[in-house]
């Protein structure tokens, strides 16, 4: 069976989570939760793949590795510039990246690049926080002048840490609710708090506290899972893993993909997420069925003026009038 055309897969093993992206001299950054010696489950590192288009991916290799001896897995997290080098890593000209992690074995942790992401040098001060949970998002809180993470605390708990550094946190407050790979974004205005399954609230942050003005709602219908955000990039644009029980396709080299680049607004009501796709996708067809509900690869839609379908390869991802619906679905092979 091919590979997707339009939706990103490693070339060689296992991918499951977006993590770390971020958006740097015209390269989107893409790193995700990797085996890359099985198709199955396991052995997690990151993987790193760059693009100047959202369609087109070059893989760069293992970006994060974990320590077999202590069965140390690189779990999920994030990445920011540090344009002002509040972390004080910078070693050249070139603007640090820098990394946030879970290690299975130690905590949060922290890397950095001084070469666009091509190779990472591990903080010697890690682990950067120790608790129970896993997941940490790094944002830039302009108004507070700071750093803010917020990371999944066991259990169903989102907490909220600062920094000025990166590398020193301390607490500010949780909120329950939302289950891992926290996402935590502005979005015209008002802030969005959303959870692993694309279940989200829109609200109020303050630097301290989110204050929920919504209740959650679902991003998405289907097997997305972990979407998260490009920091840095103009417009806010998230990628979500597209997860599948099992091997999708005919293939024993590669297994999991991405979903779709997707751009989200704020609805004029300010009261859900709009989700359409943040490039045109070749060979997207748009259908109209009024009147009556519409069944698309075994996904049925209820009745719509605009449907926009992109189907790839063993995918299908529908999206109802201009992005009030989201449906993706992996289809299963005959």
């Amino acid at each position: 069976m091919a590979r997707p055309e339009y939706h990103f897969t490693a070339g060689r093993g296992w991918l499951n989570d977006p993590n770390g992206l971020v958006y740097h001299k015209g390269e989107y950054h893409l790193f995700f939760q990797h085996n890359p010696s099985d198709v199955a489950w396991g052995n997690i590192h990151w993987g790193h793949a760059v693009s100047r288009d959202l369609l087109h991916w070059e893989e760069l290799g293992i970006a994060l590795y974990p320590d077999p001896e202590k069965k140390d897995y690189c779990y999920s997290g994030s990445a920011v510039m540090d344009p002002e080098n509040c972390a004080g890593f910078r070693t050249g000209e070139e603007i640090p990246m820098l990394v946030f992690y879970t290690s299975t074995g130690r905590g949060e942790c922290l890397a950095y690049s001084n070469d666009r992401g091509r190779t990472f040098t591990e903080y010697e001060g890690n682990p950067i926080l120790c608790h129970r949970g896993r997941d940490p998002k790094v944002i830039r809180f302009e108004a507070g002048n700071c750093w803010i993470m917020a990371v999944y605390e066991e259990v169903n708990h989102t907490a909220f840490y600062s920094s000025t550094d990166l590398k020193h946190w301390t607490f500010r407050s949780r909120i329950h609710g939302f289950y891992e790979c926290p996402e935590l974004f502005e979005l015209s205005g008002k802030w969005v708090l959303m959870g692993g399954d694309g279940s989200y609230s829109i609200g109020r942050f303050d630097g301290e506290t989110f204050e929920v003005e919504t209740r959650p709602q679902k991003l998405f219908h289907g097997t997305a899972y972990a979407g998260q955000i490009f920091n840095g990039a103009s417009g806010t644009i998230l990628i979500a893993w597209m997860r599948y029980s099992g091997n999708a396709y005919d293939n024993e080299c590669f297994c999991q993909q991405m979903t779709l680049p997707l751009k989200l607004t704020l609805d004029e009501s300010c009261k859900f997420i709009r989700v359409n796709p943040a490039v045109e996708i070749p060979g997207s067809r748009v259908l109209s069925s009024p009147d009556r509900p519409v069944e698309i690869d075994s996904v049925t839609v209820g009745p719509a003026e605009h449907i926009l379908v992109v189907q790839d390869t063993l995918s299908v991802e529908i999206f109802v009038d201009h992005g009030r619906e989201y449906h993706v679905q992996v289809l299963r092979r005959e």
